[in-house]
């Protein structure tokens, strides 16, 4: 459906949705499914970014299948898994039992998930999400080897976070002698 539509740059495929309930598991947990997924969607002919979960021990190894089924980059990393119980009502407060837990919870896991696919993958671009809420997160996340940072929870709580961060950064890479954010990338693996 989005092949040819005007504007569109790029997918990111969201492999790594922890809202569905019941039975169903993530693609992103399965690196056979995660490739036939970015396989499937090359008919839209425009690059594709795999939204990984960080709920798997196998997280290389899936960057690496939707890597060598064609996707562009992979967004590390969507929600963790996590559940709020109504304490009163003794059931989860979800309709489906759990969710995502997101915002500045989990940027030290997404902090690991960049500097893991780094590691190993080091010609994969990355794009570096999770608790993204100062330009030093975003920083960080470029330093374990993200090439871009995605801003979530941040921009619904102040839709003006985003250049705020963009300021902070800013400063940072000024009062650090740094004249631009690339030379962050990866700065972290020495």
């Amino acid at each position: 459906m989005m092949a040819g539509v005007e504007g569109v740059l790029a997918l990111e495929v969201n492999l790594s949705c922890p809202n569905l309930g019941g039975s169903h598991a993530m693609f992103a947990h399965d690196p056979a499914a995660t490739a036939e997924v970015i396989d499937a969607t090359a008919v839209a002919g425009l690059p594709r970014w795999a939204k990984l979960s960080p709920n798997t021990d196998r997280l290389v190894e899936v960057a690496r299948a939707a890597a060598g089924a064609g996707a562009e980059a992979v967004t590390l990393v969507n929600t963790v898994m996590g559940m709020v119980l109504d304490v009163e009502r003794r059931r989860p407060l979800l309709g489906g039992g759990g969710g995502g837990l997101s915002g500045p919870a989990i940027h030290p896991v997404a902090v690991r998930a960049v500097y893991d696919c780094r590691s190993a993958l080091p010609d994969l671009p990355i794009v570096g999400v999770g608790g993204v809420g100062s330009g030093r997160d975003a920083i960080e996340l470029m330093m374990a080897g993200a090439q871009a940072v995605q801003v979530g929870t941040a921009s619904f709580a102040d839709p003006r976070s985003v250049r705020r961060i963009v300021d902070e950064m800013d400063d940072w890479c000024r009062s650090h002698g740094v004249a631009t954010v690339h030379e962050l990338v990866g700065a972290a693996h020495g």
